[in-house]
């Protein structure tokens, strides 16, 4: 297995790349295992936060160029690999828990579409990031895309992909790449620090956040029962438990129901 998966008793869920020879590129059985960790993720309701980061000092140099003549050889064959590929990567795009990346090193490619999924992104200054896919004569998927302009807009999407260029973590936070940036010795800190304040919140309240923002985004019309969904944590365990410990000043013990 390279991309590895441990639960902590918190709730914590970590996931890691470990390819490092490669700066962890992604092989097409690295995305299987990717969509089957996330599958599992999601379906447990005992995680709180899943962390994301790769081995070796690189967060993820892309899918690996090495298995193109292989897996991606015509049109025919590389719209199969990007609907699977696709298909795996949506499974973090849509997972129900809070999730953080931990990057450093490199960023690129595939692996900078993995990072922007994430809900927060937390930057070592000394990371690199770009998609510089018109190197090798490459475009993007319309899916691809749609999710790199919504996070950051057309104009810098295209900056990003007529240039071609790999960028430091300071311009990466100026086009809206990341959520924050830190020196190198305090990204441990900070992810912690980040993991800690998610996870000392109530998970149904996260998870229902993570839903609403999504569906605004969408731009769709929002249904009635839409307009209700709110309303329904005054129903919940930890909305009574996370009441009763504030009104005695004690840190509330969420159960998630």
């Amino acid at each position: 297995m390279t991309v590895r998966l441990t639960i902590e008793d918190n709730g914590v869920a970590r996931v890691l790349f470990d390819r490092p020879a490669k700066r962890n590129a992604f092989t097409l059985e690295m995305y299987r295992e990717f969509g089957a960790v996330f599958d599992a993720l999601n379906a447990d309701d005992a995680v709180r936060c899943i962390v994301l980061r790769g081995a070796g000092g690189a967060f993820c140099a892309g899918s690996d160029i090495g298995g193109f003549d292989e897996d991606r050889e015509g049109a025919a064959q590389a719209r199969d690999y990007a609907e699977f590929t696709l298909a795996m990567t949506d499974r973090l795009k849509l997972v129900r828990h809070p999730t953080v990346a931990c990057i450093e090193g490199a960023c690129v490619g595939g692996g900078l579409e993995i990072a922007a999924m994430c809900d927060v992104r937390i930057a070592a200054r000394s990371a690199r990031f770009g998609i510089p896919i018109n190197r090798i004569g490459l475009t993007l998927d319309y899916r691809e895309l749609a999710d790199l302009v919504a996070l950051i807009g057309p104009a810098h999407a295209l900056e990003m992909l007529l240039e071609g260029s790999v960028f430091d973590a300071a311009e990466a936070m100026s086009k809206g790449l990341l959520t924050r940036v830190v020196d190198d010795a305090a990204l441990e800190e900070a992810v912690a620090q980040c993991v800690e304040r998610i996870v000392r919140g109530a998970p149904l309240a996260n998870r229902w956040h993570k839903r609403f923002v999504r569906r605004l985004a969408s731009g769709e019309t929002l249904s009635e029962a839409d307009l209700l969904e709110p309303y329904a944590c005054f129903d919940t365990e930890d909305y009574r438990a996370g009441k009763a410990a504030f009104l005695r000043k004690e840190t509330p013990v969420f159960v998630g129901r």
